[in-house]
């Protein structure tokens, strides 16, 4: 066969998000496709992938293909650039919403429970805005979503390990959005306040006051408002009038009340609301044997 001159079809174009069988990364996946985006779906269950790659494709007629990868790896994270190259795509956009929360208190922690979480909600993070950022710049065009959270914007007691990583992806996207500044790429954080999904209850937070008592988005009204402030290039995405106002408020309240005020919020409770304290310690009591406040209320 005489190969000379044979048009040689280039890459095409897609969305990779993290995450996406669920929760936040299957509501993005959602507003991605139907706008008409090929996807690369990422994520560990390769039995999720395949319905939601499925069920996607069906319902906007766009590709969608599939990549079952552990990103709380390099190795995982080396996949998904393979993963790319195989079904020859390119990654135009890259929504890093994979993610994992520990609750409790920060000694009673497993520690390969906190290294995961570093190696998934920080490292991740770098690995594959630094392996695809490169070729939107080059392109001049395209962009990275960063899922951070609202605990990322103060100190979280009880969570201070997930909060300080979201901190790091807002800090971290905020530096790369001035970098790109002319480039035709965005970078931009989506920073949710509590959001109905499963993550919350696998942490082992679902009595926590946070949940019970804050404001809950869906996470396909999220996504929604987030797609739209994605694509307009705005930095930092806060959803709701809520979480608005509490960004606001905490530039203005003093950290000798803004940590307690945490630590009320987001102290693990049992579903009858008592108290959990840490496993090596029993609650102080005062002398009378009596506890010095009411623990099952925590007031």
């Amino acid at each position: 066969m005489n190969t000379i001159g044979k048009r040689v079809e280039p890459f095409a174009p897609a969305i990779v998000i993290t995450g996406a069988t669920q929760g936040i990364g299957r509501a993005l996946a959602e507003e991605f496709a139907r706008e008409g985006h090929a996807l690369l779906l990422v994520a560990r269950d390769e039995a999720k992938l395949e319905a939601a790659s499925r069920l996607l494709a069906e319902a906007h007629g766009v590709e969608v293909k599939f990549a079952a990868c552990d990103l709380g790896t390099i190795e995982g994270c080396a996949e998904v650039e393979e993963a790319l190259r195989r079904f020859g795509l390119y990654a135009d956009s890259l929504v890093n919403n994979a993610a994992t929360m520990t609750a409790g208190f920060f000694q009673d922690e497993d520690a390969a429970k906190l290294r995961r979480l570093i190696d998934l909600n920080v490292q991740a993070v770098v690995d594959l805005t630094r392996r695809f950022l490169p070729g939107m710049i080059a392109r001049g065009q395209g962009g990275v979503l960063n899922v951070a959270s609202m605990e990322g914007f103060m100190p979280v007691p009880y969570q201070a390990t997930y909060a300080a990583a979201k901190a790091f992806v807002l800090s971290f996207s905020r530096a790369l959005s001035y970098e790109t500044m002319g480039t035709g790429v965005r970078v931009s954080a989506l920073a949710p306040g509590t959001t109905a999904t499963g993550l919350h209850a696998k942490a082992g937070a679902e009595n926590s006051r946070y949940v019970m008592l804050l404001p809950a988005m869906t996470s396909e009204d999220l996504a929604r408002v987030a797609y739209r402030q994605f694509k307009r290039g705005k930095k930092v995405i806060v959803t709701g009038w809520f979480n608005r106002l509490c960004v606001l408020a905490q530039h203005f309240t003093p950290h000798f009340l803004l940590v307690p005020m945490m630590g009320w919020l987001f102290r693990v409770r049992d579903e009858a609301g008592n108290l959990q304290w840490p496993k090596d310690s029993n609650p102080p009591k005062a002398a009378s044997g009596r506890l010095p406040f009411d623990a099952a209320s925590g007031d």
